[in-house]
């Protein structure tokens, strides 16, 4: 614990114990700074997974398809999704059905059927 070695460090400081004061301040400095270097690569760890894994959608905009980040989609964009997608965004379907895996936001255990017209999630 930090505070027990601050304690330290000032009773050895009233005590004018040099040589135990440096000790134990070097060690303070040492352990702050380590701190400071793991979260900042915790940090720079999270920003790259985020960046790696942000979705992407398959899109048709403009009468063209291409591949786009999902935050970019808007409304009236076709996104065509297959087997084994997730889903990039809320979808409203257009002709035929989808077998969508929503057990993370329902809670189902099984696929729900969806059809012409329905929201997928």
């Amino acid at each position: 614990m930090p505070i027990m070695i601050w304690i330290a460090i000032i009773i050895e400081l009233i005590r004018l114990d040099w040589i135990d004061f440096g000790v134990l301040f070097f060690l303070q400095f040492i352990n702050g700074f380590v701190g400071w270097h793991e979260e900042k690569n915790a940090g720079n760890a999270i920003e790259a997974l985020k960046k790696n894994l942000a979705p992407k959608a398959n899109c048709k905009r403009d009468g063209e398809w291409s591949s786009i980040d999902a935050v970019n989609l808007v409304i009236g964009d076709r996104v065509a999704v297959k087997l084994g997608d997730i889903i990039p965004a809320d979808l409203v379907l257009g002709p035929g059905f989808l077998e969508v895996d929503q057990a993370a936001l329902t809670g189902e255990s099984l696929p729900v059927t969806r059809y012409e017209g329905e929201t997928v999630y």
